[in-house]
């Protein structure tokens, strides 16, 4: 079975003089005005939404293509960008959006994974998976200067610092690996969705595709038949922070039965499951950049990854700085050049300049990244919510949709339960019938962003 996958970022928000409150509302003044709400579905067939604590969030549509998961999360990027940008002329100050998983004040925020499994069997499958994802960090992490009453260190993972479990239905009280809230956006007799909120959020298209490939490889490969590692962990959330921390000598982890395991080791046990079932030239991408990742890993010797992986690529960074500059881990350059690689901006950011340069490998095309600002994936349901809504826009009818529903004015509800139902005949006869109405000519300040969001993507 084709696995389904998306993705879920908050972003944090800053801007001198105002509160985050204010700078959120300033930056979602022109949603508000195109859905009357500060949660839309965008012609992508993504859901932009103002989350708790008045982080900004994009939710991909769902997508069964590493390249297409890696565009729509990318354009999520610069359409969040875009209205950034929007904002601080209105607002006269400049609002940054950061794509990490933490603050200055310590608080977490996610980013958040999701899989369609199948509901058999779906428990047993996330609790042998928390081994894969304590150790995961060691190629998809996206790496921190951690600076504490111990003074100031570099770390693997941002989440990873702020895990306190392994499986949990709560997200604010408890920090869990996995989310066990049982919310399908499908068949509930059928599915479950696998809700994955351990990760960091990659800046490096490589690490991105490695993360979903890598995650979704295993899934298809256990829900094929094939066996998982038999691994189970005494202290999961203790050794999430402990293979974070240790990176510089890899320090072991503790086995439920008593051993001791470098955590590399762990990978490689998950890595043969995935080579086995790699089928297509992406699973063979994702296969290659983990071996790679690995044999690294276990030489301590990372180079030729330093393009790839968002820890190693940051940690190069800002080596470099200090060597020029003398500063300390802990020196406030070094920090704001750390925020400085999250940061977005409408023309890219230092991403950008990084990936022009080469010190970034640049994994997904321009013209990609923009096409998936206001087209959705092609090859699962996404493709019709996203496609009903441009066309309702365009013919000025009012519409409600969510990720299971369509529905066009108090007309009668349409039922997407599939996510791999791209071509569901009710859907497209609504969708004909709005495309063979005259269009309205109607254009708000959101939908001049989405094509600003496109141009620029294209441009940067």
């Amino acid at each position: 079975m084709r696995g389904v996958f998306g993705l879920e970022t908050e972003y944090g928000i800053t801007a001198a003089g105002l509160s985050a409150e204010e700078a959120a509302r300033e930056l979602f003044r022109p949603v508000v005005a195109w859905g009357r709400g500060t949660s839309v579905f965008t012609p992508a067939g993504a859901r932009l939404y103002l989350d708790v604590g008045s982080h900004p969030e994009y939710a991909t549509a769902e997508c069964s293509r590493l390249a297409e998961m890696v565009a729509q999360e990318r354009a999520g990027d610069q359409l969040m960008a875009v209205l950034a940008a929007a904002a601080s002329r209105r607002a006269g100050v400049n609002i940054a959006l950061i794509k990490n998983n933490t603050d200055s004040a310590g608080n977490a925020f996610g980013c958040h994974e999701n899989y369609q499994v199948p509901r058999a069997g779906s428990a047993e499958l996330a609790a042998k998976l928390i081994p894969f994802l304590v150790t995961r960090q060691l190629i998809a992490g996206a790496g921190k200067v951690q600076v504490d009453p111990r003074g100031a260190r570099y770390v693997l993972s941002q989440r990873a610092l702020h895990t306190s479990e392994a499986l949990s239905s709560a997200t604010t009280r408890s920090r869990p690996m996995i989310n066990t809230r049982d919310e399908p956006h499908a068949d509930g007799a059928r599915y479950r969705r696998l809700h994955v909120i351990a990760g960091d959020s990659n800046m490096s298209a490589a690490a991105a595709g490695f993360k979903f490939g890598a995650t979704n490889l295993l899934l298809r490969a256990a829900t094929s038949g094939a066996a998982l590692p038999a691994l189970e962990l005494d202290q999961p959330a203790r050794a999430i922070r402990e293979v974070a921390q240790g990176w510089q000598d890899a320090h072991p982890v503790a086995l439920a039965d008593g051993r001791l395991i470098r955590p590399a080791e762990v990978q490689w046990e998950y890595f043969e499951v995935a080579r086995q079932a790699a089928r297509d030239n992406e699973d063979q991408a994702v296969v290659n950049l983990w071996e790679r990742a690995l044999t690294a890993w276990d030489r301590l010797d990372f180079t030729g990854l330093e393009t790839e992986l968002d820890w190693l690529a940051k940690w190069r960074l800002i080596a470099r700085y200090r060597q020029r500059t003398g500063a300390g881990l802990a020196d406030p350059r070094v920090l704001r050049l750390e925020l400085a690689y999250h940061q977005l901006d409408a023309q890219g950011g230092l991403r950008a300049k990084l990936e022009a340069r080469g010190q970034l490998a640049d994994g997904i095309g321009r013209k990609e990244i923009a096409a998936a600002v206001t087209e959705p994936p092609a090859t699962t349901r996404g493709r019709l919510r996203g496609r009903f809504i441009a066309a309702a826009r365009r013919a000025g009818r009012e519409y409600t949709v969510d990720w299971v529903r369509l529905k066009l004015g108090q007309g009668e509800t349409v039922a997407l339960t599939d996510p791999l139902d791209n071509s569901d005949p009710a859907a497209l006869a609504l969708i004909a019938e709005l495309e063979a109405e005259p269009a309205a000519g109607l254009a708000s300040e959101l939908d001049r962003l989405f094509a600003a969001a496109g141009v620029q993507a294209d441009e940067a």
